[in-house]
């Protein structure tokens, strides 16, 4: 439906930011929400959704998560990302420049966290350079994300039963029955397909398919989320920022940098005073404003920032590729 150079339309935005706030929300709910002709919103809605630019997919988070950098070898970089992307255990996976060529999320839990780093990690070819942190706490995931296109009583009006931000703990996690596996395999490939859908395909009612869902979310082994890269909605300048702060004004910092529509992921990095944040601004002159002139950056030591410039993965989704998150499961 678009082109790499072109944003969408209003009104496609607004669906989009819709999505996030509620990505199972009935297309009649959304167009109530928004105020539009509930035809118009399905049509669009479903177009946005067949084209692939926009993918609502579930995820379950491993109960450990770690941040990797990698430096590579020249010329290697596409390689290594396309690499990585094609990892089970990879949620998000950019090309950036900078310091680091690679930035990548991944899941792993504590007791497998040496081999990652001494064997297996190491072993990627095209690699020069890596460093891994483990993530000690998260602030906002992309999940959270809202971009500020839609208001807080149109927010509020979708938002369902708030749930904190998950934290990923290290350890080893509970046994995932085959009823929810299931389910989550249908989720990670479409997490729209209807509760009739669902339990035709898994051979439960559908009555049973909405407590099974309930349950995987209150318990956040199912999390939502919609894939759509932040420049068909207007972000085009996208970067990784690396924020060092005392501990003395962590808090403080990440309270004031909470406040930002702009600030897509974030996450305390263990080990470090770092604080790594992923910012989707409107162009280069809102990015910067937005590491030098913002509240939060005033309270940070230092803020190193490096501009993604190709996304190989979001949210456990190969993009260009119709694989989905389905392996994590």
């Amino acid at each position: 439906m678009s082109h790499d150079d072109e944003e969408f339309d209003l009104l496609s935005r607004r669906i989009t930011a819709a999505l996030q706030a509620y990505p199972r929300a009935s297309w009649s709910r959304i167009a109530t929400v928004l105020g539009e002709p509930e035809r118009t919103v399905t049509r669009r809605g479903r177009e946005l959704l067949e084209s692939g630019d926009v993918r609502v997919v579930g995820v379950i988070g491993a109960s450990g998560v770690a941040i990797l950098r990698a430096r590579c070898l020249v010329g290697m970089t596409r390689s290594v990302a396309a690499g990585l992307a094609r990892r089970d255990d990879t949620v998000f996976v950019y090309a950036t420049s900078g310091e680091e060529d690679c930035v990548a999320e991944l899941q792993v839990d504590d007791a497998h966290l040496a081999d990652l780093v001494l064997d297996d990690l190491p072993s990627v070819a095209g690699i020069r350079e890596l460093r891994i942190d483990p993530i000690t706490r998260l602030y906002r995931s992309v999940r959270e994300w809202r971009p500020g296109i839609l208001t807080p009583a149109q927010l509020g009006a979708l938002a369902r039963s708030r749930q904190d931000v998950y934290q990923p703990d290290g350890s080893g996690g509970s046994e995932i029955p085959d009823v929810h596996r299931a389910i989550l395999r249908i989720l990670a490939n479409d997490a729209r397909t209807p509760t009739s859908e669902i339990g035709r395909m898994v051979g439960i009612s559908e009555n049973t398919v909405r407590r099974h869902l309930e349950s995987l979310e209150a318990n956040h082994q199912s999390r939502l989320r919609v894939v759509v890269e932040p420049s068909l909605l207007g972000f085009r300048a996208e970067a990784m920022a690396w924020v060092e702060v005392a501990p003395a004004r962590h808090d403080d910092l990440v309270e004031a940098l909470l406040k930002h529509s702009e600030v897509r992921y974030a996450a305390a990095l263990g080990g470090t005073n770092s604080v790594l944040v992923n910012l989707a601004c409107t162009d280069r002159l809102a990015l910067h404003q937005m590491v030098t002139r913002s509240e939060w950056s005033a309270l940070a030591d230092s803020v190193s920032v490096t501009p993604i410039l190709k996304a190989t993965k979001r949210s456990g989704s190969r993009l260009g590729a119709m694989a989905s998150a389905s392996y994590l499961y």
